[in-house]
């Protein structure tokens, strides 16, 4: 039987034996994901988050917390304003652009639903970022991520600020600004065609030069 019910049918088995009813493991991980995020102070109140969704199970999962989390009847609400990004990475698989277009037709139409902000980029856009947005995350000293969280604190709080004096100098000028409880949704533009052909075989030929699937998949992390 279910170690917290006593009384389900067991559908699961987690840490040392302890199995659950469906009903008991699904109330006992949603409340484990919030947890992690309000005991480990990952993300602010009212703080933009974007979502990497790969149509896995995993990173579905994530989303549909979150969808679980900005509910109003959520008993803890979540308090910050995702956004989804996906990463089309087919032509580092080789697949052909009309087979990448079939997928992401599926794509934009399961991302439709969700009420979010979303945007979809191809994995052969990293050849087009500039110089000033790559660095080695390995050269990142120690304590980096708590400072740049009060980074953004300190951002967030001069947005607040000069929002409220928007508000008070002229009305307008406030419209459209970040509203944290209600999320809003933005219709994605749909590409216009597939990414430039230079961009595809040079990204074709990075990963034909790399030999063994371990370092394929260190380069796909990497680029993605």
């Amino acid at each position: 039987r279910c170690v917290k019910c006593k009384e389900g049918p067991p559908v699961v088995v987690i840490r040392a034996g302890d199995a659950f009813c469906r009903e008991c493991f699904r109330a006992f991980y949603i409340h484990k994901f919030r947890a992690v995020l309000g005991k480990n102070r990952l993300i602010f109140p009212g703080e933009k988050v974007l979502l990497a969704w790969s149509g896995g199970p995993s990173s579905s999962s994530m989303v549909w917390q979150v969808l679980e989390g900005l509910s109003r009847d959520s008993a803890k609400r979540l308090r910050f304003v995702p956004g989804v990004v996906y990463v089309d990475e087919g032509a580092a698989c080789g697949r052909s652009w009309e087979d990448r277009a079939k997928t992401l037709t599926d794509v934009r139409q399961i991302l439709q639903t969700l009420g979010f902000p979303w945007h979809i980029v191809s994995l052969e856009e990293v050849f087009a970022l500039p110089p000033s947005v790559l660095r080695c995350s390995a050269q990142d000293p120690v304590g980096t991520v708590g400072t740049y969280k009060v980074a953004v604190d300190s951002f967030l709080q001069q947005q607040r600020t000069l929002a409220a004096e928007g508000l008070r100098g002229s009305p307008s000028s406030a419209q459209g600004e970040e509203q944290p409880s209600q999320p809003c949704t933005q219709d994605s533009e749909d590409p216009v065609g597939p990414p430039p052909a230079a961009q595809t075989e040079a990204l074709s030929q990075l990963f034909n030069s790399v030999k063994t699937l371990t370092a394929k998949e260190e380069l796909l992390q990497t680029l993605r």
